[in-house]
């Protein structure tokens, strides 16, 4: 029992420290609105390391549509993966030559996430849209 309080003790204390940084992952859209990739950065801070319900859920997301995207598309993916860091990139959907399946991935992954950050809050999950500006044409400047 006295292990369990303190656990709760412990889980408190995280919680209530402010010098931590949220878990951040920004999306990637091309200049047609398309979702081709994402980076995911950092830890959550809501408990505990082995206890932290936030980074689980977002790190199980994240893992799950890289597989995903490897076995059962045929997407090429360009990703590098560190600790408490994971890039992934559809190059095809860059260049909005990608499949539907990799876009529904990729939308089915930030809407996991963005519930678990609606769940528990900016202050442990941060997300961030990036769009590429539109092109613009040499032919439109001249009309």
């Amino acid at each position: 029992m006295k292990d369990m309080i303190r656990n709760i003790e412990i889980q408190k204390e995280i919680m209530e420290e402010e010098s931590y940084n949220p878990f951040i992952i920004e999306f990637y859209y091309n200049h047609k609105g398309t979702l081709f990739g994402f980076k995911a950065v950092g830890e959550t801070g809501f408990s505990q390391y082995g206890l932290d319900i936030v980074a689980a859920g977002v790190s199980a997301l994240i893992i799950n549509t890289v597989n995903s995207l490897r076995l059962l598309t045929d997407e090429t993916t360009e990703d590098e993966v560190q600790r408490n860091y994971i890039k992934c990139i559809l190059p095809n959907l860059k260049k909005n030559k990608g499949s539907k399946e990799g876009i529904i991935l990729l939308r089915a992954l930030r809407l996991g996430v963005r519930s678990i950050q609606e769940t528990y809050g900016d202050k442990y999950v941060t997300i961030v849209e990036i769009r590429e500006e539109k092109k613009s044409s040499i032919l439109k400047i001249f009309k």
